[in-house]
C-alpha cells in the first residue's frame, strides 16, 4: 500500500482527521525554479478563546510566537497541527457567509480544503475538510454557496478544479460535487460574481493558460472558452456597469513571466482579446492583480525581493498608466494583497499581513500589521500566503504556510490611521560641524488621524546611540529642529517620529531605526567631478575582455522595458545614461539585454589627491534570475590607470539594489584604495550562467572632498610655511588638511 493510499485510509476510514464538527483544541514551466523555503512548520496548538492584544513591546505572546503587532489583535489562531496530524502545509484562503449571516474560513492546506467557522471569533470550528492529493499550491474560491478548489505544480498528482457544496454548512455538513478534470492542474481559480463565470489561470488543460467555464448552475460548471495569450498567474476578472466600457467583461492579470500586467476583453468567451500588455520598471515576476474601484490597479511582484506595491491608472484600458510604488517592511516578499473601502490587505510573507490606507493611492501607508512568521522577515516564501478581508463582521483571516489560520481584529489600526512626513528643503545629507542645521517636517494625519503636536521628535546618532530632540511646533502639521554639533567628517544618523491623537507611534522611515537617514558633518563640499552623462566625457563602453554578445554598454536616452529603466536619473533637462544595450521601442524585455558573459564601463581617469575624496553614484540593475539565480553586477575601484582594481560592491545574485529603480551609492575612497592622480571606476554587469533577463544603468557620478573649517585649538605648522590651513576630514588618528598656499594635500598624525 502507498504512503498516499494509507494516509487517504487513515483520514477517511479511522476518523484520524474529523470530517463534521470538531472544536479546536498550473503549471508554469518557470516557476519550478523557484522552490520555496520549506523550513520545518510550526507543530503545536494554536490559541482559542480569549483575544490577545499586543505587549508593551508590540509582540503578541503566545507559544509558537511571539508576533510583532502594529493596530491588529489577534482573535485565534488554528494551527496546522490543530487541523490533523498529516498537515504539512499551508495555502491560500478565502471566506463564505452562509444565508443566516454565520461566517466561515475556507483553508487551504497542502492536502485538503478545510472549512472553519469563525462567527465566534475567539473559538472557531472545524466543519469539515475535502481532501485531494497533497500539493503545495493550492487556491479556492467562492461562487453563491459553492466553492472551487484547485491545486498546482508539475510534481502534484492530477486533481482538476473540486467543486464543493457549502450550502448546508450551517447544520456541519459540507460535500464534494464533482470533480472537474481538465484543467489538472491550475495555479489559481476567480469568479466574476457579476457575471456568474469562473476562470482557471496557469493552467496545464485546454488549449490555453486561463479556461472559462459558465456557473448558471454553479454546481456543474460547464467550459465555453478560453484565453490563449499570455501565461497569466493570477487573474481578477470585473464587468463594468457604466461609463465607456459599460456591458464589457475584463480580465486583469499578472503576466508574469512578461512583469507586465495584461488587460483581456472577454466579453464573447469565444473571441477573447487582448486590450493592453504593460510592463513596469523593475519588474521580475508580475504575481498577482486586483482594483476596487476601477480606476487603480495594484500588482505585487514575487520575485523582485522586496515588499514593492506598484500602482497603475487604469481609467482608459487601452493604456495604462504607471504612476509609482509604495514598500512597507524593509527586506520581505509582497504575495496576495485585496482591497476593501480603500485599504490594501496584503500578505506580505515573512512580514505577515501589512494593512495600508490609499487615501494617496499611490503614496499608500501602512497603519497596522500582524507578523505570522517571527522567525525573521528574509525574502524567502514562508509565512503568511493570502488574506481575505470581506467578512461582514469586519475581522480579518490569514493563512501562513508554516502556521495554519489565524483570525484577526483590524478595527484599532484602521480607527487610528497613520501620519505621513514630508521635507520642503528636503532631507539634509550634510550638517554643520559646529551646529545650526535645521530640518524642516511637515506631518499629516491620514485615514483620519491627526498628529499629537508635543509628540513629534527629531531623533540623531553621532556614534555614541541614539538621542532626541522635541521638534518646534511651527503651525499646523509644520515642525522644524536643529541638529547640534557634531564631530567634523561624522556621519549622523537620524529619523523623526511622533504619535497620533490615539496614541500609535509613527516613524519616518517606518521601520526606524532599523532604517535611518544619514548626513555628513562638513562645512562644505569641493565638488571635483559631476558628471551627469549629458555629454560623453571619455567613458570606454565595453573593454577588450567582455564576452557578452548583446547587452553591451551604451550612453542613450534609454527604451525602458520591465527590466530597464525609461527615464535616466539626472532631473530634466536631462535625458542620458548608460545602460546596458538598447532595444527598439516598445520592445520586448529581453530584446537587447545581457547575454553570452559580461560587459565593462570604466570612467576616464580622474585625479584624486585627497584621502577624504568621496564618490557617488546612481546605479540601476536587475537580475531576473532563471532556474539558478547565479549573476552579479561589481563595482570596482583602481588607482593606477587599470593595472590593478580593488572591489567596491558586488550586488547580487539576489537580496536589495538586484530588482530594478534608481539607488545611490557612495563611498570614500581611501577606504579602498590609496587617494592618486590614476583613479578610474568600472562597471562590470553580466550574464554568466543560464540565460537571465540581466540589466544594468549607470548616471550622474560625482567626485567631490567633504571640507571642514579649522577647529578652535588646532595651531597653525610653522614648518609648513603657512598661517592657516583647513581641515578637510579626520580619519582615526589622522587629521587632513588643506594648505592654502598649495594644491598639495597633507595630514599629521595625532
Amino acid at each position: 500500500m502507498s504512503a498516499r493510499i494509507l494516509r487517504y485510509v487513515l483520514i477517511t476510514q479511522f476518523g484520524l482527521v474529523p470530517a463534521i464538527v470538531q472544536p479546536v483544541s498550473a503549471e508554469d514551466p518557470s516557476r519550478d525554479r523557484f522552490a520555496r523555503d520549506v523550513g520545518l512548520a510550526y507543530q503545536g496548538p494554536g490559541h482559542t478563546g480569549s483575544p490577545i492584544a499586543a505587549n508593551a513591546d508590540g509582540l503578541i505572546d503566545v507559544p509558537g510566537g511571539p508576533f510583532d503587532a502594529q493596530g491588529v489583535l489577534m482573535l485565534s489562531w488554528v494551527s496546522l497541527t490543530d487541523f490533523g496530524p498529516f498537515v504539512e502545509r499551508g495555502n491560500d484562503c478565502w471566506g463564505y457567509v452562509s444565508a443566516s449571516g454565520r461566517e466561515y474560513a475556507l483553508m487551504g492546506l497542502d492536502d485538503r480544503m478545510s472549512v472553519v467557522e469563525i462567527t465566534d471569533p475567539v473559538n472557531p470550528v472545524i466543519i469539515g475538510s475535502i481532501l485531494h492529493d497533497s500539493c503545495l499550491w493550492g487556491d479556492v474560491k467562492v461562487y453563491q454557496d459553492t466553492a472551487y478548489v484547485v491545486t498546482d505544480t508539475n510534481g502534484c498528482p492530477a486533481v482538476g478544479i473540486q467543486v464543493v457544496d457549502l450550502s448546508d454548512v450551517d447544520n456541519g455538513n459540507i460535500s464534494l460535487i464533482r470533480t472537474i478534470p481538465t484543467p489538472s492542474r491550475s495555479h489559481n481559480v476567480a469568479v466574476d460574481t457579476d457575471s456568474g463565470f469562473l476562470y482557471t489561470s496557469g493552467s496545464s488543460g485546454g488549449s490555453g493558460t486561463n479556461v472559462i467555464f459558465d456557473l448558471a448552475d454553479p454546481t456543474n460548471p460547464v467550459e465555453v472558452g478560453v484565453w490563449t495569450g499570455h501565461y497569466q498567474h493570477d487573474v481578477q476578472i470585473v464587468t463594468y456597469s457604466s461609463g465607456p466600457y459599460a456591458g464589457r467583461e475584463v480580465m486583469f492579470g499578472g503576466a508574469a513571466n512578461l512583469g507586465a500586467i495584461d488587460i483581456i476583453d472577454v466579453t464573447d468567451k469565444n473571441n477573447t482579446f487582448l486590450i493592453s500588455s504593460t510592463p513596469y520598471p523593475g519588474a521580475q515576476y508580475c504575481h498577482q492583480v486586483w482594483t476596487e474601484d476601477l480606476q487603480y490597479l495594484y500588482v505585487n511582484d514575487e520575485l523582485d525581493a522586496i515588499p514593492r506595491t506598484t500602482v497603475f491608472d487604469i481609467t482608459t484600458l487601452e493604456n495604462p498608466v504607471y504612476l509609482g510604488d509604495f514598500t512597507s517592511s524593509p527586506s520581505s516578499i509582497d504575495h496576495n494583497l485585496y482591497l476593501r473601502d480603500g485599504l490594501v490587505y496584503e500578505a506580505n510573507y515573512t512580514s505577515g499581513l501589512r494593512i495600508f490606507c490609499t487615501d494617496d493611492p499611490v503614496n499608500a501607508v501602512q497603519v497596522g500589521w500582524f507578523d505570522s512568521h517571527p522567525e525573521s522577515e528574509s525574502p524567502v516564501f514562508s509565512g503568511a500566503w493570502s488574506t481575505y478581508p470581506y467578512f461582514p463582521s469586519g475581522n480579518v483571516i490569514v493563512s501562513d504556510i508554516d502556521r495554519g489560520l489565524f483570525v484577526v481584529d483590524v478595527s484599532a489600526a484602521l480607527a487610528a490611521g497613520s501620519l505621513t512626513y514630508d521635507y520642503p528643503s528636503g532631507r539634509p545629507d550634510t550638517v554643520d560641524p559646529e551646529g545650526g542645521t535645521t530640518i524642516l517636517v511637515d506631518i499629516a494625519g491620514v485615514c483620519g488621524a491627526t498628529v499629537e503636536t508635543t509628540t513629534a521628535m527629531l531623533h540623531y546618532d553621532t556614534g555614541g546611540g541614539f538621542a532626541a530632540t522635541p521638534l518646534t511646533h511651527v503651525s499646523g502639521g509644520s515642525f522644524n529642529a536643529v541638529f547640534p554639533a557634531v564631530p567634523c567628517g561624522q556621519t549622523v544618523s537620524y529619523y523623526v517620529s511622533a504619535s497620533t491623537a490615539a496614541g500609535l507611534v509613527i516613524t519616518d522611515p517606518v521601520d526606524a531605526p532599523a532604517s535611518v537617514y544619514t548626513a555628513l558633518a562638513v562645512s562644505s563640499i569641493d565638488v571635483l567631478v559631476a558628471d551627469d552623462i549629458e555629454v560623453d566625457t571619455g567613458w570606454t563602453a565595453g573593454d577588450a575582455g567582455d564576452t557578452a554578445t548583446t547587452g553591451i554598454w551604451t550612453r542613450v536616452d534609454p527604451n525602458g522595458t520591465a527590466a530597464q529603466p525609461e527615464d535616466d536619473h539626472t532631473p530634466d533637462p536631462g535625458t542620458v545614461c548608460y545602460v546596458t544595450g538598447q532595444g527598439t521601442v516598445g520592445g520586448g524585455i529581453g530584446e537587447n539585454d545581457i547575454d553570452g558573459g559580461f560587459t565593462t564601463l570604466t570612467t576616464p581617469l580622474m585625479d584624486v589627491t585627497d584621502a577624504a575624496t568621496r564618490v557617488g553614484y546612481w546605479r540601476w540593475y536587475v537580475n531576473n534570475g532563471n532556474a539558478t539565480v547565479d549573476d552579479i553586477f561589481i563595482v570596482d575601484i583602481s588607482n593606477d590607470d587599470g593595472a590593478n582594481w580593488t572591489n567596491v560592491e558586488t550586488l547580487g545574485p539576489v537580496g536589495p539594489g538586484t530588482t530594478g529603480g534608481w539607488v545611490h551609492h557612495e563611498f570614500v575612497i581611501s577606504n579602498f584604495v590609496a587617494a592618486s592622480s590614476q583613479v578610474k571606476l568600472r562597471f562590470v554587469a553580466a550574464d554568466i550562467g543560464g540565460g537571465s533577463i540581466v540589466e544594468a544603468a549607470i548616471d550622474d557620478l560625482r567626485v567631490f572632498v567633504p571640507v571642514c573649517d579649522a577647529l578652535p585649538g588646532i595651531p597653525t605648522v610653522s614648518e609648513w610655511g603657512v598661517a592657516t590651513m583647513t581641515i578637510l576630514l579626520l580619519i582615526g588618528g589622522t587629521i587632513v588638511f588643506r594648505v592654502p598656499s598649495s594644491v598639495t594635500t597633507r595630514s599629521l598624525r595625532l
